[in-house]
């Protein structure tokens, strides 16, 4: 086998490989051998037909064809040790170039280069937040406004209220060939004044307060500027007329916090085991808030330190899998991402260029720069580590499977290893982050990762019936998907 290889500018590598006419001769008759195998040819065993028979039966061309494929198969991991190439991903036949001598022409992705830059420069305290009595008692009162009783009333809509609305917007003054229309008519429930608890951001932060003083079937026309750091780029600075058709006004009355009602959602003693559970769950929720956070800007100024190169390959895959997280966070919001696109005025091409590559670009090299590290460093996971993260993983799969489910997947050998692999690549991200953490703080952690509850306590029954989720996002896809 002779082999020619191009470097290409856009980390790739083409590779000419030149092998002998006895080679496919030789791949020419295992490629019948197994067409035999699979068809029935009259007179003759499965496998059994003579060569010269396939041949005459579906002709050399076919035979030819499968018998490349094999030799593609069987050779490709040779021409890789041979020519010296880390391939990040399956390589692609571009072109037979020609049949005699066999000679194929592949694009193969090299594996990405990391080239890390002075991560001790980056300084960044780590402080623990701190939860206080008055963020206990608004989030008691989250869990009272989930029990709520509505109900219908012919007043005027007030703070507290649980308004539904159709609305619609347009720019005030549009962009020479820019549609008027920004938002056509569209569904939106919201309880007035409720981002004490549940901050409204949609279509923009205390939306909401306007309607207060309406009554149903009342309609009213206002204006809003956005800001010029909107995270909607092409809302930045930009003024709306927002049109709003009140449908209906609900008083929210919340139940009275007593030891019965307690007991009753979540097996809690009285109200003070209950408010104890309350501040532990929002601890552990506020160190996840508070590190993603952290890790979040502390990786982007350790990034803008390094410098990557990457096959185009592993880009599109993570928009991909971008995209995927953008839809999964829609359907939480009970909308399709044509409709998204539809309220948002752009095409799906759009979308990709102008803000899920670039969000791809970000988490992309975050975890190239994670890996690198890892193996730089030679961080190693001990035995506990493994565990816990498994634990901690096969945990989370049991919120969205039922028992016998689970029990059925974990006797499945690629699922299991599936799993052991998801949980030791979270616990190496986690070590490479603390690592990170000590060499910008000072201060390396040992602790073991926060937890939205603890296993074994009670937690607070759903509700029969929740409050209808909001029918319409202009949250971009950064914010739906990191």
């Amino acid at each position: 086998m002779k082999l020619e290889t191009t470097p290409r500018d856009d980390h790739q590598v083409n590779v000419i490989a030149e092998f002998e006419n006895s080679d496919l001769e030789a791949y020419m008759h295992k490629a019948a051998r197994q067409i035999s195998e699979k068809t029935k040819i009259p007179g003759f065993r499965p496998g059994k037909a003579p060569y010269a028979v396939v041949l005459r039966t579906y002709g050399n061309e076919a035979v030819r064809e499968q018998a490349l494929e094999i030799l593609v198969d069987e050779k490709y991991p040779q021409i890789l040790d041979e020519a010296k190439i880390e391939a990040s991903g399956m390589g692609k036949l571009d072109d037979i170039i020609s049949m005699d001598p066999p000679k194929l022409s592949f694009t193969i992705p090299l594996a990405p280069v990391v080239t890390i830059g002075d991560l001790k420069s980056v300084k960044q305290d780590y402080v623990e937040p701190v939860v206080t009595d008055e963020q206990v008692e608004k989030a008691i009162k989250s869990v009272l406004a989930n029990y709520s009783t509505p109900t219908n009333v012919e007043r005027e809509a007030k703070e507290g209220d649980m308004v539904n609305m159709e609305l619609s917007a347009s720019f005030v003054k549009p962009e020479e060939g820019e549609e008027k229309e920004f938002i056509s008519k569209t569904p939106h429930q919201a309880i007035i004044g409720e981002n004490d608890l549940h901050k409204e951001t949609w279509p923009f932060e205390n939306f909401s307060m306007n309607v207060i003083g309406m009554k149903a079937g009342e309609t009213k026309t206002f204006k809003h500027k956005f800001a010029k750091d909107d995270r909607v780029e092409k809302l930045q600075g930009r003024e709306l007329e927002f049109t709003v058709l009140l449908r209906g006004v609900q008083e929210i009355t919340p139940p009275e916090l007593t030891d019965e009602f307690v007991m009753k959602i979540g097996q809690f003693q009285n109200v003070d085991a209950f408010r104890d559970y309350m501040r532990r769950r929002l601890e552990a929720d506020s160190k996840i808030e508070y590190d993603n956070q952290y890790y979040d800007d502390l990786l982007d100024k350790m990034v803008a330190l390094c410098s990557f190169k990457y096959a185009p390959h592993m880009l599109e895959e993570e928009t991909h899998s971008v995209l995927h997280s953008l839809q999964d966070t829609l359907a939480q919001q009970q909308m399709d991402l044509e409709t998204y696109l539809k309220v948002r005025k752009m095409s799906l091409e759009e979308l990709e260029e102008k803000e899920l590559k670039p969000v791809a670009v970000k988490r992309l090299e975050r975890s190239l720069l994670v890996t690198e590290i890892s193996k730089t460093e030679n961080l190693q996971l001990t035995d506990d580590e493994l565990e816990n993260s498994f634990n901690q993983t096969v945990n989370e799969i049991s919120m969205t499977m039922d028992q016998k489910q689970i029990r059925k997947n974990f006797n499945d050998k690629k699922f299991s290893q599936a799993v052991a692999f998801e949980a030791a690549n979270r616990a190496m991200n986690r070590k490479v982050l603390e690592y990170l953490r000590g060499l910008a703080s000072g201060t390396p952690s040992t602790e073991k990762p926060a937890e939205k509850a603890d296993e074994g306590e009670a937690k607070p029954k759903k509700p029969r019936a929740k409050k209808v989720a909001v029918e319409a996002s202009t949250e971009t896809p950064e914010a739906a998907a990191e």
